[in-house]
């Protein structure tokens, strides 16, 4: 018995998906959304980011891809220090202001909503908040990897869902049970 599947287009040697092509495909590919955090010049920077993952347990280090070009890497840069905050599926105007989708709300005033405490800003009510060194920076063309020592974690007791990004949209994951 044969089944058909689609099959991946095979490789063009010297070529590359072009980027809208990727950016359209990588669409489908949900991510949890965070706000990395931290300070320059005693002020408060963030972006929002879904390009956050573990990276080992033992030590306790999780990675983070920012783009060179906004001001909030520079901070990550010369202070080697940051907070992620995992959001919840209510934070989405968070994650909004820090992603730059509110007009006229830019810089320190994207900490106007929620409630932000500590060096470098933890969000009250996050999911999770990891507070971190930076131990390695990674250039990675227009990025950096940004490999990150965890020092401090904080964890909600809710069951709040998780903020998810995908198909260009917030939304939330929801829980089945069986």
């Amino acid at each position: 018995m044969q089944i058909d599947t689609p099959a991946c287009p095979p490789p063009v040697r010297g070529g590359h998906a072009s980027p809208d092509d990727f950016r359209y495909a990588m669409r489908s590919l949900a991510g949890g959304v965070c706000v990395l955090t931290s300070e320059l010049d005693g002020m408060p920077v963030g972006l929002t980011a879904t390009a956050v993952t573990s990276l080992c347990a033992d030590p306790p280090r999780l990675l983070a891809c920012v783009n060179r070009k906004v001001y909030a890497h520079t901070a990550f840069e010369q202070t080697r220090t940051l907070c992620v905050n995992v959001l919840a599926a209510e934070d989405t105007e968070v994650a909004r202001r820090f992603a730059g989708m509110v007009p006229d709300v830019s810089g320190t005033e994207r900490f106007a909503h929620g409630a932000w405490h500590g060096t470098p800003p933890a969000l009250a009510g996050a999911l999770a908040s990891f507070a971190c060194r930076i131990v390695e920076i990674v250039p990675a063309h227009s990025h950096s990897i940004l490999i990150c020592e965890v020092e401090r974690v904080a964890t909600s007791d809710t069951l709040a869902a998780p903020l998810v990004y995908a198909q260009g949209q917030f939304g939330q994951f929801t829980r089945t049970n069986p």
